[in-house]
C-alpha cells in the first residue's frame, strides 16, 4: 500500500470532526471513523499527546480546541452516538455539510504525525469522493440504454415495421 503523504497534498485540506447526538445520525455510516466509547479513547491519547507538545502556537491552539471538546465530553452521560468522522477534502461539498454538524477535531497532518500507522490506510480514514460513484452510475446509465436500443430493435424485427 502507499503512503496518504505521498498520494495526497496538502494533507491540512483534509479535515476530521467530531459529531455528538443528535447531528450524528445524520453522518453516513460510510463516513464514520470511530463511534462510541472508541471516540473517548482516541480523543484522550490524543489530549495526552497533544499536552505534551506545547512548545509551538500550533499545539497550543490545537490543545484550546481540545480542551473545550474534552468539557463537551465530559457533559454527556452516554458516548453510544459520538462520531469522529473519516477526513474530508475542504473542497468537497460535503465538508461543508459535516463542518455544520460537528467540531473540527484533527487536520489529516496532525492525526498521521500522532498515529503514524494509518499512513497506508487512506481507504479507512479519508472519506470516499460522492463522484466518483457518480461515474460509476454513468456507466450502468449507458449500458441500460444500449439494452433500450437492442429491445427497440427486436422489437421491430418481430413486426417488420417501426
Amino acid at each position: 500500500m502507499s503512503s496518504i503523504r505521498s498520494d495526497i497534498s496538502p494533507l491540512d485540506r483534509f479535515q476530521s470532526f467530531i459529531v455528538f447526538e443528535p447531528a450524528s445520525i445524520r453522518i453516513s455510516d460510510n463516513d464514520i471513523l470511530y463511534i462510541g466509547n472508541n471516540v473517548q479513547t482516541l480523543f484522550d491519547e490524543s489530549f495526552e499527546k497533544v499536552s505534551l507538545l506545547q512548545n509551538d502556537i500550533k499545539m497550543k491552539i490545537l490543545l484550546n480546541k481540545f480542551e473545550k471538546i474534552g468539557n463537551m465530553l465530559s457533559l454527556l452521560e452516554s458516548h453510544d452516538n459520538v462520531i469522529i468522522t473519516k477526513f474530508f477534502d475542504r473542497i468537497w461539498r460535503r465538508y461543508s455539510y459535516v463542518s455544520h454538524l460537528g467540531e473540527s477535531l484533527f487536520s489529516l497532518d496532525v492525526f498521521l504525525d500522532f498515529f503514524p500507522k494509518f499512513d497506508n490506510q487512506s481507504d479507512k480514514i479519508v472519506a470516499q469522493r460522492i463522484d466518483v460513484n457518480l461515474d460509476e452510475f454513468d456507466e450502468d446509465k449507458d449500458e441500460d440504454e444500449d439494452e433500450d436500443e437492442d429491445d427497440s430493435a427486436a422489437a421491430d424485427d418481430g413486426n417488420g415495421e417501426q
